[in-house]
């Protein structure tokens, strides 16, 4: 009983999930490897997979904590930061402004491109579904043949005069 409900929660929200697993090996090697800011660019791998399976909104979402995870990191082990940049706090700085500006920027890049593409997904189903429709009306009664299509084009003509 109890495993069903495991499985069952784990299925649910896999794609969560995922992103919660990637997120925190990412935040163990950032903790225990010298090499800090080396690990920085792995970050993208949780925030493209939040993109591209949750959309955009998770994606940035996924962005802010994993920035907040390195500022964190940073806060609470300045030495080995500051050792990688060269001893100084600017460079350390100016190194974390554009890599979190671009971890934002792709995750909100690749989730919207995937909310477009689901979008075009599901306008191509919604006029595969309309055309059949049309075709099945015109099926029943041969006197309507043509008459959905006509229909269609004075609709769209009228559309686009009123500049819709």
């Amino acid at each position: 009983m109890a495993l069903a409900k495991v499985k069952d929660f784990l299925i649910k929200h896999f794609e969560y999930i995922l992103v919660a697993v990637l997120l925190l090996g990412i935040s163990f090697i950032l903790v225990f490897v010298p090499q800090k800011t080396s690990f920085l660019n792995f970050y993208f791998l949780p925030v493209l997979a939040a993109g591209v399976i949750l959309g955009k909104r998770e994606g940035v979402l996924t962005a802010f904590g994993s920035i907040l995870i390195v500022v964190l990191t940073v806060i609470v082990f300045p030495e080995d930061f500051l050792a990688s940049s060269g001893n100084e706090v600017l460079t350390l700085v100016l190194n974390l402004l554009p890599w979190g500006g671009f971890l934002i920027l792709a995750a909100f890049t690749v989730g919207y491109l995937n909310e477009q593409k689901q979008t075009e997904d599901l306008k191509t189903a919604y006029i595969g579904v309309l055309e059949i429709l049309s075709k099945l009306l015109e099926s029943v009664d041969r006197y309507t043949e043509g008459h959905s299509v006509r229909v269609s084009t004075l609709s769209m003509n009228i559309a686009i005069a009123m500049g819709l």
